[in-house]
């Protein structure tokens, strides 16, 4: 199952809901899965209260449904059978006061799947990332015994239909293209096994990084990347697709730059980086993971660097294609130039 969060015209204005990619081309239709979900309720069941169990089973937002576990699943499965059926006798089917079950891609505004994570964690688990890079970066033994990760945030993250910024204090815009692992349960201390349970899906992430500024930001990435992160188009759902080997390709104007596979040399899959996060920590539904770089999918391995008013493409396997166009980002105060310190000399 693929679940998208989109937008659509309301009285009251632009409105989100949770929909389901009714056809395998993630460009085709859309099922809203609370009016096709209320609609099931009142036409097949004797459920009393069709609007109000759809909104507790099949709420507009992502987290909302990740929480509802099993019996949302089995919610949003009803509504997809329950559009198919009444796409297989009507050509726009309607629910409950006429909301409209089945939309078109092209009418819609598609949002990140989880428009805000809860918490957002970014890993580096792949051998040969910056393997090429120049200069070097070695990874240190201790890469390979527990998986780093920096806590990135919640606040910049863009969907399918956004433009990527390309800040005014970088020369070099990287844009990295990992897996992005969302949690379905909460859990604690997780065990290797037991933090498969707690993996609701999996959506592409793409990572952009100042790649210069590092004399100005010594204490981790910061400006360098809370900018903007990339989420989309779909959630997946664990059960339909092999995290562990799937393709992925990134072409920049119709350019391939890099094709890979997830199944790359990798520290870590992504049920152990489940189980590392939930280390003395709660996670909870919507948390989300992201695998770092596959393989050699950044700039500075394949030497290539995107820029202003270019298009660039990221494909995975079982999961989907982004295409987003990259934009100068806003332009204020340089504040680092503008800046002197308080203090002119170091202190002791």
């Amino acid at each position: 199952m693929k679940l998208v969060t989109f937008t659509i015209a309301a009285p009251t204005g632009r409105t989100d809901r949770l929909g389901a990619l009714l056809d395998a081309d993630d460009t085709g239709r859309i099922v809203d899965l609370g009016a096709a979900f209320a609609s099931h309720l009142a036409a097949e069941t004797d459920e009393p209260t069709p609007r109000e169990y759809a909104a507790l089973r099949t709420p507009p937002d992502m987290i909302g449904w990740l929480r509802g576990g099993d019996r949302s699943r089995a919610a949003a499965a009803a509504a997809l059978d329950h559009a198919r059926r009444r796409l297989a006798r009507e050509a726009d089917p309607r629910g409950l006061d006429g909301a409209r079950l089945v939309y078109a891609r092209d009418e819609v505004g598609l949002k990140a799947p989880i428009p805000r994570p809860r918490s957002f964690r970014d890993f580096s688990v792949y051998a040969e990332h910056m393997a090429n890079s120049v200069p070097p970066f070695p990874k240190k033994p201790a890469w390979y015994r527990t998986p780093p990760y920096y806590k990135g945030s919640v606040e910049t993250f863009i969907g399918p239909d956004d433009p990527i910024p390309f800040p005014y204090y970088t020369t070099r815009l990287d844009l990295e293209i990992e897996i992005a692992i969302v949690i379905g349960r909460e859990g604690r201390n997780l065990t290797v096994e037991a933090a498969k349970e707690h993996i609701a899906g999996y959506a592409i992430l793409i990572d952009p990084s100042c790649r210069d500024g590092y004399e100005r930001e010594p204490f981790g990435p910061t400006k360098r990347k809370d900018f903007c992160t990339v989420l989309g188009p779909c959630l997946v759902t664990a059960d339909a697709i092999d995290e562990a080997d799937l393709r992925v390709r990134v072409a920049v104007d119709g350019e391939t730059w890099f094709e890979g596979t997830t199944a790359a040399p990798r520290s870590f899959l992504a049920h152990h980086l489940v189980a590392y996060a939930s280390d003395n920590e709660t996670i909870y539904p919507g948390d989300v993971l992201a695998t770092g770089t596959i393989g050699t999918g950044c700039s500075m391995d394949y030497g290539k660097w995107p820029a202003v008013g270019q298009t660039v493409e990221f494909e995975v396997e079982g999961i989907g294609r982004l295409r987003h166009r990259i934009v100068a980002g806003e332009h204020v105060v340089d504040h680092v130039a503008g800046m002197d310190g308080l203090l002119r000399h170091p202190v002791g």
